[in-house]
């Protein structure tokens, strides 16, 4: 196996420390957050949720938790339009707006080639 191609941060990327990622199919998502833990500082912890349906009630509710866990930045992965009522849900939810009154994390769908 070839050797990876080794790519270090540049000065204007920006490192988030509160994440979430939904693999987004056909009728529901998988979802991710991370975090860091309060238990062991320094270190991050991951909440999964396996299926949560694409529906308008359920993503909502996904992004009241994402609130609760002061998400930074949302990625959305789809091989298809599938990402569209995550991303405009998410999007258009009260629920995303920081607690601290600052602007809403970034929501980017990811749009993967399917192939």
């Amino acid at each position: 196996m070839r050797k990876p191609q080794v790519v270090p941060d540049e000065d204007h990327e920006v490192v988030y420390e509160r994440v979430a990622a939904v693999d987004v199919a056909k009728a529901s998502g998988v979802v991710c957050m991370r975090t860091p833990d309060p238990a062991r500082p320094g270190r991050f912890v991951n909440r999964i949720w396996g299926e949560v349906p694409a529906m308008r009630a359920q993503i909502a509710e996904l992004g009241r938790e994402l609130l609760r866990g002061q998400v930074q930045m949302v990625t959305l992965e789809s091989t298809s339009d599938y990402w569209r009522v995550w991303y405009y849900v998410l999007l258009r939810h009260e629920a995303l707006l920081l607690p601290d009154g600052g602007e809403r994390p970034s929501i980017s769908p990811a749009v993967v080639a399917a192939g």
